[in-house]
């Protein structure tokens, strides 16, 4: 016969199993980024712009889903060759606090020495919304690519 003791203890292992088993799965498949983006209505401010200005990217948001932490990398390409002409150092992705009136803002400096002519922006921005991501494997979200004016 064996040990009631031992028979609970197996029974509660494999509920930790279970458990940590579920929680990873749950992880995995957590693919829901913090922000939608509403392509039509963002923009680039001003535009068009001078090389070494300060720009605003202006995301204009369709859902807020959750707040995580993460890095944004972005860059500066032209949209005909897909050159990349200016690869900024990563940042850490905005917070709610940078969100006005329905819009993300992200101000930085363009480079000097832009070409004239259309620029496009975009960003892909790595979120660590639960362990799995934060230590693992993030959730990069890449950001519609926005078009502006350089002069």
């Amino acid at each position: 016969m064996i040990p009631k003791a031992h028979v609970y203890s197996r029974k509660a292992i494999a509920i930790l199993i279970a458990f940590l088993a579920g929680s990873v799965v749950f992880m995995a498949f957590d693919t829901t980024p913090p922000y939608e983006y509403d392509e039509n209505a963002s923009f680039v401010v001003p535009s068009p712009a001078n090389d070494g200005d300060q720009v605003t990217v202006k995301w204009r948001l369709k859902k807020v889903n959750r707040e995580c932490p993460g890095i944004a990398q972005r860059v500066l390409f032209d949209p005909k060759t897909k050159i990349i002409l200016a690869n900024y150092d990563p940042i850490p992705a905005a917070t709610s606090e940078s969100v006005r009136d329905g819009y993300l803002n992200r101000t930085f400096a363009l480079p000097r020495g832009l070409p004239s002519g259309p620029i496009a922006y975009r960003a892909e921005v790595c979120y660590g919304c639960n362990p799995l991501q934060q230590f693992v494997k993030p959730l990069c979200v890449p950001t519609p690519n926005l078009i502006f004016a350089v002069r």
